[in-house]
């Protein structure tokens, strides 16, 4: 489910990124500051049957629905932790 609008806040639950992964934990890093940048998060999303089920990413809210970038992805639940909590998430 994409949020079509950039002043939405990313919630567990949400579903981010190209292979639609469920976000289980999120920080936000920023507010929007309206014609200048996009609020964001970093965020831990996970989705069963994946190679590696875990991906950290930073994500934005863009006025088209939120946009994960940079992945870190992982095997397991303790290496997302370590990976999230290495870009400040909380």
């Amino acid at each position: 489910m994409l949020i079509a609008n950039e002043d939405k806040e990313l919630l567990i639950g949400h579903i981010v990124g190209t292979t639609k992964r469920t976000v289980i934990l999120c920080h936000k890093t920023a507010d929007r500051v309206p014609g200048d940048s996009y609020a964001s998060w970093i965020a831990i999303a996970h989705k069963e049957g994946e190679l590696h089920p875990y991906v950290v990413w930073n994500v934005y809210a863009r006025s088209d629905g939120f946009h994960a970038e940079s992945g870190t992805y992982c095997s397991n639940i303790k290496q997302a932790l370590k990976a999230y909590e290495s870009r400040g998430g909380q």
